[in-house]
């Protein structure tokens, strides 16, 4: 079961997706409340004025001795017959003392009349309500009217544009986000090259170019463990020349005597031990060189500027293998023709043959004889009969 990896970016926008919304809806809420109220505000202090013009109408009409109730108020009001729809004008009733309807304009039906004694505004049966009452002798009342559906509306429409604003505000908060993080992956994967490219032979201090701030100290921390391991890996490389260096020597003159006295020996059984220690010390004298050449393969041997013949390495490789198996029905060569021009390290090239002549010679275990084919220029096949190896060996 593989676990699922954690998004940079989906994490960054999930932990401001609720935040967000909270502060969308609260600003939402604030300007609906403060709409709400400054525009009632507005349209209650137009809907008070009318209905005072009216009442005035009302009281200079009376002063003057004339009949209010011949008053063609609607009269005033016609302007909204054009520039207003039905749904939207303003509605009136204009009461005497007992309270009866002495006048109203067309759309000013009973059941919307309020009743007089509410004087002040109101709101009832979907319409912004505002009941005066004159000083007069006479005491008229006139009641005006307003459908709330104009002003619900427009508030309604600011509310859904500030909604929409705020939405569009977090797409483009989200595309930010998208974008800053997507360079920020990009630094950090150079970042990540960067690490990728250190090896035994460059532990050298990390790029700072493709790092944040925030990262200093991982880096820093990372550095330190570099420098630790180039200075363990330089004390093994040390360890490892230094040993074969001393054994070498040693070893040499031992197998020197050795061989010495084994051409001195005349007793069958003598020369049978130091034969076996005579191969004891040529195996500890392969694995000293061995030592020697993983200590230079660690240095990083590998390729050179010049160009040099490879076959002449080959050719001498083989003549060694050829002292080592001599029998030419336990091994087969066929040596390199022409040259060979390459940029490999010679020593390289010989410390790869040997360890591959070694292997071949060591892991033969069939009928059939091991060989090595360099007749080709930039090719060199070995093979051997042996049990074939499974995955694990392979891997």
């Amino acid at each position: 079961m593989t676990t699922r990896r954690k998004s940079l970016l989906g994490a960054i926008l999930k932990s401001l997706i609720i935040p967000g919304t909270i502060a969308i809806l609260a600003g939402v809420f604030v300007v609906y409340s403060l709409m709400k109220n400054e525009y009632d505000e507005i349209l209650d202090i137009g809907l008070t004025s009318k209905a005072n013009l009216l009442l005035k109408i009302v009281e200079t009409a009376a002063e003057a001795n004339s009949a209010p109730n011949t008053l063609d108020l609607s009269a005033l009001l016609s302007f909204e017959e054009e520039a207003i729809g039905q749904d939207e004008r303003t509605i009136y009733w204009l009461l005497d003392a007992s309270g009866n309807v002495m006048d109203r304009s067309p759309l000013a039906e009973a059941e919307l009349m309020p009743e007089p004694s509410q004087v002040g505004l109101s709101t009832l049966n979907g319409y912004r309500i505002v009941v005066l009452r004159a000083d007069h002798d006479l005491g008229m009342t006139v009641i005006v009217a307003e459908p709330m559906h104009e002003r619900n509306e427009a508030i309604r429409d600011v509310v859904l544009g500030v909604l929409v604003g705020f939405l569009l505000l977090g797409l483009l908060f989200a595309a930010a986000a998208f974008f800053a993080v997507r360079r920020s992956v990009h630094i950090i994967a150079a970042l990540s090259d960067n690490i990728a490219d250190k090896n035994e032979h460059n532990l050298s201090s990390i790029d700072r170019n493709n790092s944040f701030a925030e990262f200093e100290p991982a880096i820093e921390t990372l550095d330190k463990l570099l420098q630790r391991l180039d200075t363990a890996l330089e004390a093994e490389r040390a360890f490892a020349t230094n040993a074969a260096h001393e054994l070498r020597t040693p070893v040499a003159i031992c197998l020197a005597q050795v061989q010495r006295l084994k051409a001195m020996s005349h007793d069958p059984a003598t020369s049978n031990n130091v034969h076996e220690i005579e191969l004891g010390l040529k195996r500890l004298v392969r694995l000293v060189e061995r030592l020697l050449q993983m200590s230079r393969a660690q240095s990083g041997l590998g390729s050179i500027a010049i160009e040099t013949d490879s076959n002449q390495v080959i050719s001498l490789m083989l003549r060694e293998l050829r002292n080592r198996e001599p029998s030419d029905k336990k091994l087969v060569l066929q040596y390199p023709t022409g040259t060979w021009p390459s940029h490999v390290d010679p020593d390289a090239l010989g410390i790869i043959l040997n360890n591959l002549f070694d292997n071949m010679l060591k892991y033969a275990s069939g009928e059939w004889p091991s060989m090595v084919d360099a007749s080709r220029p930039g090719r060199v096949v070995i093979s051997n009969d042996c049990d074939p190896l499974g995955p694990h060996d392979l891997e």
